[in-house]
C-alpha cells in the first residue's frame, strides 16, 4: 500500500530501536506496552523523586563528623598560655520520632505512585488495541470504497458507450460522472483514514513513520463469543480490586497512619556524639576524647503539632468521600459496560446472519456473471466487504469493553 511522500516525515523526530515485524498483530503490539511512552516516562520520574526524598529523610540518620582546628594563645595574668586545639566531632542520629513519621508517609506516596504507573499502563494498552482495530478497520473501509469507485467507473463506461452511439443523453452521461466523482472523493477519504490510523499508532509506538504498519493481520475473536459473559454480579464484587480505589483506601490508611503518628509523637530525639583531639590549654583535666547519648523531647503542648492533626483529619475527610463517590462511579460504568457487552454479543449474532446472507448473495451474483447473465456482482462484493467490516468493528468493540471492565475490576484480561 502506497502513500503520500511527505507523511514519511510526520514522526522523523520519533525513535524506536528495531522497526516493527511486518505484518504486525495485535501480539506484537501487546508485548511492546512494556516500551514505555512519554506519560509513563514522566511518571517514572515522579517515582524516582518520590525516591530520592526517601533517601533524604534516610540520610538524616548518618553519621555527621566535623574538624576543628584552632591556633592561639590566651593571657594568663602576665604570661601566654597555649590555646590551640585538633578536635574531631562524631555526631549520629538514633532515633528521631519526626524522621520517622516522615519517612513512612514517604513509602506511602511511594506505592501511591506505583499504582499510578500501572494504571497508565493499563490505559496505554487500550489506546494500542484501539489504534490497532482503527487500521483493520481503515483498511476494510479502503476496499469497499475501491469496489464502489470500480463500479461507479463501469457504469460511467457504459453509459459513455451508449453517449459515443447516440443512445444515451448528455444528462445521463454527467449523472454517471458525477457518481464516479464521488466514489473517487470517497477512495481518497477512505485512504487518508489508512493513514491517519498508522500515523497515530507509530505516535503512540514513539516510533518514526518510515517504520510504520503497512500489513497488519486481522486477529479471529469469533471462539470469543462462545464464551459464556459473567454475571455482572461477579464483576460487581471484585470492583473492590480497582487500582484506583486501591490507591484512595492506600492513601486514606495512610493518613490515618500519620494522625496515630503524630498523636503519639512526643517528638523525642536521641542522639550520640564523640569528640577525639588535643587542646593545649588545661589538657591534663580534659583528655584526648569524650562520648555520650543525648535525649531530648520537647515539654508542653505543640500548636503546631495540633495544626498538622487537624489538616490531616480534613484530608482524611476528604478522601473517604472520594473514595465513596468513586465505589458509585464504578459500579455504573462497570454496568454500562456489561450490559454493553450484551448487547454487542446479540449484534454479532445478527452480523453473522448478515454476513452469511451477503456470501451467499455474492456465490449468486458470481454464478450469472460467469454464465453471462446480467449480474450486480460488483454491489455483492462491495456490500459483502462492508459487512465484514461492521462484524469486525463490533468483535473489536466487544474485546475493548471486556477489556475495559477486567481493568475496572484490577485484572489485565488475556484475550
Amino acid at each position: 500500500m502506497k502513500f503520500l511522500s511527505f507523511l514519511l516525515i510526520f514522526a522523523s523526530g520519533f525513535s524506536y530501536s528495531e522497526s516493527l515485524p511486518n505484518p504486525l498483530t495485535l501480539g506484537h503490539i501487546l508485548k511492546l506496552t512494556s516500551e514505555y511512552n512519554f506519560a509513563e516516562k514522566q511518571q517514572l520520574l515522579n517515582i524516582d523523586a518520590e525516591q530520592h526524598r526517601l533517601s533524604d529523610w534516610k540520610n538524616q540518620y548518618d553519621t555527621t563528623a566535623k574538624v576543628d582546628l584552632q591556633l592561639a594563645k590566651r593571657s594568663n595574668y602576665d604570661s601566654a598560655i597555649n590555646n590551640s586545639h585538633a578536635f574531631i566531632y562524631l555526631k549520629k542520629t538514633l532515633y528521631n520520632q519526626a524522621i520517622e513519621i516522615g519517612k513512612n508517609a514517604q513509602l506511602d506516596t511511594i506505592n501511591e505512585e506505583n499504582l499510578s504507573l500501572q494504571q497508565l499502563q493499563q490505559d496505554k494498552s487500550i489506546r494500542l488495541m484501539r489504534s490497532f482495530f482503527d487500521i483493520i478497520l481503515a483498511d476494510l473501509s479502503y476496499e469497499t470504497a475501491l469496489q464502489k469507485l470500480a463500479i461507479s467507473a463501469i457504469r460511467e463506461g457504459r453509459v459513455q458507450d451508449d453517449y459515443d452511439i447516440q443512445s444515451a443523453s448528455e444528462v445521463a452521461l454527467l449523472e454517471k460522472q458525477v457518481d464516479t466523482q464521488i466514489s473517487q472523493i470517497h477512495r481518497i477519504r477512505a485512504e487518508s483514514k489508512q493513514i491517519q490510523t498508522r500515523a497515530k499508532l507509530a505516535q503512540l509506538l514513539n516510533i518514526s513513520y518510515e517504520d510504520r504498519p503497512d500489513d497488519v493481520v486481522m486477529p479471529n475473536y469469533k471462539s470469543l463469543f462462545k464464551k459464556e459473559l459473567a454475571e455482572f454480579s461477579y464483576y460487581q464484587k471484585k470492583l473492590t480490586d480497582n487500582l484506583k480505589l486501591k490507591q484512595l483506601k492506600q492513601s486514606l490508611s495512610a493518613i490515618g497512619r500519620q494522625i496515630s503518628q503524630q498523636k503519639d509523637n512526643l517528638g523525642v530525639v536521641i542522639n550520640s556524639s564523640a569528640r577525639v583531639g588535643e587542646q593545649g590549654y588545661q589538657r591534663e583535666k580534659n583528655g584526648q576524647w569524650r562520648a555520650g547519648i543525648q535525649l531530648s523531647m520537647p515539654f508542653g503542648t505543640d500548636a503546631k503539632q495540633d495544626s498538622e492533626i487537624s489538616q490531616l483529619m480534613i484530608q482524611s475527610k476528604k478522601k473517604q468521600l472520594e473514595i465513596e463517590q468513586l465505589q458509585q462511579d464504578l459500579l455504573g460504568e462497570a454496568l454500562d459496560h456489561h450490559l454493553n457487552l450484551s448487547a454487542l454479543r446479540q449484534i454479532h449474532k445478527a452480523l453473522i446472519v448478515e454476513l452469511d446472507y451477503r456470501d451467499l448473495h455474492l456465490e449468486k451474483a458470481r454464478a450469472s456473471y460467469e454464465m453471462e447473465i446480467k449480474s450486480d456482482i460488483g454491489n455483492a462484493m462491495a456490500n459483502y466487504t462492508d459487512s465484514e467490516r461492521k462484524l469486525a468493528e463490533n468483535e473489536f468493540n466487544y474485546v475493548i469493553t471486556l477489556k475495559k471492565l477486567h481493568h475496572l475490576i484490577g485484572e489485565d484480561y488475556e484475550i
